[in-house]
């Protein structure tokens, strides 16, 4: 296992910024994601970990060895590609093979290593197999064995999901991330995918247009989020425009929509100070929005609602506030509340204000 340190990394392609001056340093054992939109310079970290990608400028570090310009066949690094990189013409114990046999591993001992790889994803008496009489999710495991068979200090996905099918995904999650406990080895994931991101990673690190957004474990980066972006981007959520009218140690008051709230707010939590006169915005997610009882004033609106949508667990919502705003909310899907959320109904919703957050109107580079 390694510990992964990017030191100022920045790489660039011609004039075009692939990642901008990133610093980042992921923990011996940990699944780490780098988790963001297409283009965003994700895949470009990871494929500079393994060495495929030079940095323009910095430094990358395994443990206390600097590896910016090693090649990858010397990093001791396994790879698990999004197109799985397998051999059509190989069986799955040559395809799983291969990398011991560059390295001109003696015979018995691949063998050895090829049964224990597969057995670890659980493809055990699969290696006469060829790749064509395969599953998706199991060609996805032998890429995987591949990768390990080597006995890498680091593991590195890129998207090894993103091929499969719904179901798929959800059990292949399941598999990879237990694999992943029980051999303790510092992997590197990156996705678009925010559920795998969420139910996955140890921590995030969320990438916009080059650069790290935000850097948190999943409740810390979707709970409090750093930015319009990260709030936008890690789930579903309202994002209100709003002026700062007072601060104090523990809160600011703000304006917004016509309304004034209170809201709790630390300059070491939120990472920005507020004063007076400040824009910001209030945010808010779809799942802290209430339904206001009838006597219930305050921090209370009333809306249209635009379309409700049966997702089985939960009601998805989309209303329109009197000042012409967008809300968004969920509500878990309880008996009672059959036939109360009706498109083109009038409905009362409250903000909860415990549940409200600030966060800055530009993103904050980490």
């Amino acid at each position: 296992m390694s510990r992964v340190r990017l030191e100022n990394v920045s790489k660039k392609f011609g004039t075009a910024i692939g990642v901008d001056q990133l610093n980042l340093t992921i923990e011996e054992g940990e699944f780490f994601t780098l988790l963001g939109p297409s283009g965003c310079g994700k895949t470009t970290t990871l494929r500079m970990i393994a060495g495929f990608y030079y940095p323009t400028t910095g430094r990358i570090w395994f443990d206390d060895r600097n590896v910016t310009e090693v090649p990858p066949q010397k990093r001791n690094t396994g790879m698990v590609f999004q197109n799985y990189a397998l051999f059509p013409h190989m069986t799955v114990s040559e395809n799983v093979a291969f990398g011991l046999e560059v390295a001109k591993v003696p015979k018995p001992e691949i063998r050895e290593r090829v049964e224990e790889a597969l057995q670890q994803v659980r493809l055990g008496g699969y290696g006469d197999r060829r790749i064509a009489q395969l599953s998706g999710g199991q060609q996805q495991r032998v890429a995987l064995a591949r990768s390990l068979v080597i006995r890498p200090g680091i593991l590195l996905l890129d998207e090894p999901l993103s091929n499969l099918d719904a179901r798929l995904r959800d059990e292949m999650r399941s598999e990879i991330l237990s694999l992943q406990r029980s051999l303790g080895i510092t992997t590197v994931y990156v996705t678009h995918d925010q559920t795998e991101a969420l139910s996955m990673s140890d921590r995030i690190a969320v990438f916009n247009q080059g650069t790290c957004q935000q850097v948190g474990t999943p409740e810390e980066v979707y709970n409090c989020p750093r930015n319009a972006f990260v709030a936008s981007f890690v789930g579903e959520t309202n994002l209100f425009p709003a002026t700062v009218e007072e601060v104090s140690a523990e809160a600011v008051r703000v304006r917004s929509m016509g309304k004034t709230f209170q809201v709790r707010h630390r300059r070491e939590e939120a990472g920005f100070s507020a004063k007076p006169g400040d824009r910001l915005f209030l945010t808010l997610r779809p799942e802290a929005v209430d339904l206001a009882r009838e006597e219930e004033e305050g921090s209370t609106f009333t809306a249209n609602m635009e379309w409700v949508q049966f997702m089985g667990t939960s009601f998805h919502c989309e209303a329109r506030l009197e000042n012409g705003a967008s809300l968004k909310a969920m509500f878990v899907n309880r008996p009672d509340w059959m036939g109360r959320l009706r498109e083109g109904d009038q409905v009362r919703f409250r903000f909860p204000e415990e549940r409200l957050q600030l966060i800055p109107e530009g993103e904050t580079n980490v």
